[in-house]
């Protein structure tokens, strides 16, 4: 024991205290350092060499940054695929107010476009959308030449009916 005496009061004020000098540890590991070395024990006590950084130099003599990446979830970038148009509604209407021969085959066409986007295939959903349109234009533009076929003919034929 040496022949002071510590008391047990804590340091005054003005007495400047730095908590990495070790010369203050009083109470053993304060701070969660580990004395006389920067390397963290391995365990069972023997060195490990690995703990310690060497930094290490390229050919050109500059430092070489490491990147050190935690395991986890690898983001995956998906290109939403737009959905196909459903053409169901259109080719119901233009086959009950059109030209009906063309609107069975728009419907069936847009009911295989979507069996086919709910299964999942992107390429047949958009070619049988696709034809669905077609048939839809081409019910509506047939449609509207035979109703103005079928009124002008009625109308000539109901004008000489009554001159005769």
């Amino acid at each position: 024991m040496s022949s002071e005496k510590k008391s047990g009061l804590p340091p005054a004020y003005n007495q400047v205290t730095y908590p990495n000098d070790q010369s203050n540890f009083t109470y053993g590991n304060q701070y969660n350092q580990y004395p006389g070395s920067s390397q963290y024990p391995s365990p069972g006590g023997a060195p490990y060499p690995g703990n310690q950084y060497q930094p290490q130099y390229n050919a050109d003599g500059q430092v070489m940054t490491s990147v050190v990446t935690q395991p986890g979830a690898v983001p995956v970038v998906v290109n939403p695929v737009p959905p196909t148009k459903d053409w169901m509604v259109p080719a119901v209407l233009t086959c009950l107010c059109c030209f009906w021969p063309t609107g069975i085959f728009a419907i069936m066409a847009a009911s295989r476009a979507n069996s086919a986007a709910a299964s999942g295939d992107v390429v047949e959903a958009t070619a049988q959308s696709s034809r669905a349109r077609t048939l839809v234009i081409v019910s509506i533009i047939v449609g509207i030449i035979v109703i103005t076929v079928s009124v002008v003919l009625r109308v000539i034929y109901y004008s000489s009916y009554a001159y005769s």
